[in-house]
């Protein structure tokens, strides 16, 4: 009985195995928690393209905005773990989701297998091109000497636009009113109609509007210049000790066969580190790091230590 057993669990391992080696055997679906056209959507439509090449299987997209992207997450964490259900994670999902929502029903660190940390990337914050704010630190002094007048967007509570700016709240000791909007172009557009002094975005976004006249950029959250906007002081500048990246990176649901988080791993690196990728991406002020799943763990976690204490000290949550 127990050879039997054995031969038996010798067979199952066998088939596994030979499945996930000739993975993948039908559609991949992406989800995305974000809308269309943002730097999340942007960077999971090259790499599935890539990938749909590659495996002559579709890539699909699935974009599910809403609820900070934890929606999203949730969906993936709980779907089968195949390798045919994947998430891009970003600092909303995956590095303050837990501190932002007291009831948050995975776990960003756990109930994933990482598979890489694709991307880096600042924001940039801009104000209206008919502001009279023309520099940060102008901005700064008029909030410390009038506290809870100025008015600043972000694309919901949670987002990099929002923890991004509460970070220089802090850092700064200024006190201001946060306006989420339901997404970024909802947010973008607080800030062209002047519902809102300014907000954080990505850098792209910005650098389209600021072409036009329609907005003004007064900083970059990098702690460098960022190549594609030089122009664009670093907040440290004026706030020291300031950085603040969003990032984007692949995950799957935890237990997904390990050979499979090291295809998609080796294969998705492969895309990114191609030049005309890699160029692609770095005009989008992205910084590409193709990382490892063990770097991408360590990263994540380093991340939550980091923002953890900042969402707890502003009193944000969700409930």
């Amino acid at each position: 009985m127990c050879r039997l057993l054995l031969v038996i669990s010798m067979f199952i391992l066998s088939c596994l195995s030979s499945w996930a080696e000739k993975y993948p055997l039908r559609p991949v679906r992406i989800v995305v928690p974000a809308a269309p056209v943002g730097s999340m959507d942007v960077m999971a439509r090259v790499v599935g393209q890539q990938l749909t090449e590659r495996w002559g299987q579709p890539v699909i997209i699935d974009n599910r905005p809403g609820a900070g992207g934890t929606t999203a997450a949730n969906l993936v964490a709980k779907a089968r773990p195949d390798g045919y259900t994947l998430l891009i994670g970003s600092i909303a999902t995956i590095g303050v989701a837990k501190a932002m929502y007291p009831q948050l029903p995975y776990d960003p660190l756990n109930d994933f297998e990482a598979i890489g940390l694709w991307v880096t990337f600042p924001l940039a914050l801009v104000v209206p091109g008919s502001s009279s704010m023309m520099s940060l630190k102008q901005l700064i002094d008029y909030a410390k000497t009038k506290p809870g007048e100025l008015r600043y967007g972000s694309q919901g509570l949670g987002t990099s636009a929002h923890v991004f700016a509460e970070l220089m709240n802090v850092k700064s000791g200024i006190k201001v009113i946060s306006v989420p909007y339901k997404g970024g172009g909802p947010a973008l557009m607080g800030v062209l109609v002047g519902e809102v002094d300014y907000s954080m975005v990505a850098l792209p976004t910005a650098l389209a509007q600021v072409s036009s006249g329609k907005m003004r950029i007064l900083a970059v959250t990098s702690a460098l210049p960022a190549a594609s906007y030089p122009a664009a002081p670093p907040v440290s500048t004026i706030v020291p000790g300031y950085e603040a990246l969003n990032f984007h990176g692949l995950h799957a649901p935890l237990k997904t066969p390990i050979n499979i988080v090291r295809q998609l791993n080796a294969q998705t690196s492969q895309i990114l580190l191609n030049r005309e990728v890699k160029d692609k991406l770095n005009a989008l002020a992205m910084d590409v790091l193709a990382s490892s799943p063990t770097a991408y763990r360590i990263f994540i976690k380093t991340e939550i230590d980091k923002w953890t204490p900042l969402v707890k000290a502003s009193g944000a949550k969700i409930d």
